[in-house]
């Protein structure tokens, strides 16, 4: 297999054969400019000797007295003659000009030659520009060197910038491969460093799909294997509050166990939502009234608790199409976030264009603290009291640890990215009171009633 040229030395060519064509083109300019100036001098030169001359012998007489032959320097001859006196040194060719301005290539060299009616004849002035022939091809060779010697330094100078620019994609490379597995780190046979990246960043591809697939396969077995014990667990541990089965001092013990393998369900369900949150296959259209309803109630005894009002205001007919357990995680968060840090207080859950708001008259949220709400382990950074972990799991329920934990937001923050919808709040409401969570969809259109 041919390899392809590397990138860096794609970008040493490309520089130098664009500072070489600048350079020519310059190059050729200027030699152009310079010929150009060089034959306007010398035709003004002969127009302005032919003047001179011509004053200088017509101010005597009227008539050529004899032929008049003058060798004016290098290069440089002047004639004057009548039909009587002809100038044996002239050449022939110049007597059959007319009067005016003449350009006369003779292959080495050229003429410029001023006619000019003097008397009763003609004066001829000639510029033979051997000399300046020869010194234009001097210059032609100089401007050459100068274009030579400038794409050699162009090319030193390419090689220097190309790998410059491309030491910020072999840094890439080689973090990519260190990451990679052994197995994985072959020989990459490609000397350019463009394909190189890519077949690097194909494996590590290949890699994190395999990585995500394992991980999704695990939580789906566990999100499976585990629901049937919790669910055992949670009927048995019901089953004996209602029959009278504990004796009175024992059954807030009893009711702590469902409601923990309650959060341990939502958790797995968490997880699981966040590991297939990109499965568009999942959405279905749901009514966000019904799915509201059932977060409530699923929320009602620690609502109840710490005297939170939670207030259903959502529109019935707002059916859009999502993903419902991502929705239920989000929904689930912010009322566990009501719950364990706006209560006792009302929550009132409305529906606006396109998405859902959670309105509560609670004490809000400090300034300090509300650029950094949905982030992991917030609340657990900030607590200022030294809880005892065995007193804290004495005295409260799985939901209160998981919002000491700070989760709660940052999940259905992290959800809301998975779904590319926006998750924002406002605090204070009214009064310098109140929180106000803000939950758009993407793209969903919400149906009027």
């Amino acid at each position: 297999m041919k390899l392809r040229r590397s990138l860096s030395g794609r970008i040493t060519l490309v520089l130098t054969l664009l500072i070489f064509l600048a350079v020519s083109l310059s190059a050729v300019v200027t030699y152009a400019i310079y010929n150009a100036l060089e034959e306007n001098m010398l035709d003004t030169l002969v127009q302005t000797e032919s003047k001179r001359i011509a004053v200088r012998v017509s101010r005597f007489s009227e008539h050529w007295q004899q032929a008049f032959e003058r060798d004016m320097g290098p290069s440089m001859y002047a004639w004057g003659e009548s039909d009587l006196f002809l100038s044996p040194s002239m050449p022939e060719e110049l007597r059959d000009l007319p009067p005016g301005l003449h350009y006369i290539d003779k292959g080495n060299t050229a003429w410029h030659v001023q006619v000019a009616d003097v008397m009763d004849g003609r004066l001829y002035v000639m510029y033979d520009s051997v000399v300046l022939v020869e010194q234009s091809r001097h210059f032609a060779l100089a401007l050459a060197g100068i274009v030579l010697l400038c794409t050699l330094l162009a090319l030193f100078f390419s090689k220097a910038i190309a790998r410059w620019l491309v030491t910020p994609i072999n840094t890439l490379t080689e973090r990519l491969t260190r990451w990679l597995p052994s197995d994985y780190k072959s020989a990459i046979p490609h000397t350019d460093e463009e394909a190189r990246l890519m077949e690097i960043f194909s494996r590590a591809q290949d890699q994190v799909d395999a990585t995500i697939a394992n991980q999704r396969e695990f939580t789906a077995n566990l999100h499976h294997e585990i629901r049937t014990p919790l669910s055992i667990i949670r009927s048995d541990a019901e089953l004996m509050l209602r029959h009278h089965m504990v004796n009175e001092s024992e059954r807030p013990r009893l009711q702590r166990i469902v409601h923990a393998v309650h959060d341990i369900k939502q958790s797995l369900e968490s997880t699981y939502n966040l590991c297939h949150a990109g499965d568009t296959e999942t959405r279905a259209e749901i009514s966000l009234y019904d799915c509201m309803q059932d977060a409530i109630e699923g929320q009602a005894q620690d609502a109840e608790n710490a005297k939170l009002v939670i207030k259903n205001r959502v529109d019935t007919a707002q059916r859009p199409c999502l993903n419902h357990h991502a929705l239920m995680t989000v929904i689930r968060n912010i009322l566990r976030n009501a719950i364990a840090h706006a209560a006792p207080a009302t929550l009132t859950v409305t529906s606006i264009d396109n998405g859902l708001q959670f309105t509560d008259d609670g004490p809000g949220i400090a300034a300090d603290e509300l650029v950094s709400i949905f982030e992991r382990y917030f609340s657990h950074r900030h607590t200022d009291q030294l809880v005892d972990p065995q007193a804290t799991i004495s005295s409260n329920t799985g939901s209160e640890l998981e919002h000491q934990a700070g989760l709660g937001l940052a999940i259905a923050k992290r959800v809301c990215q998975m779904q590319s919808w926006q998750l924002e709040v406002t605090s204070p409401v009214a009064d310098g009171h109140g929180t106000c969570f803000t939950l758009r969809f993407h793209d969903q259109p919400h149906n009027p009633a």
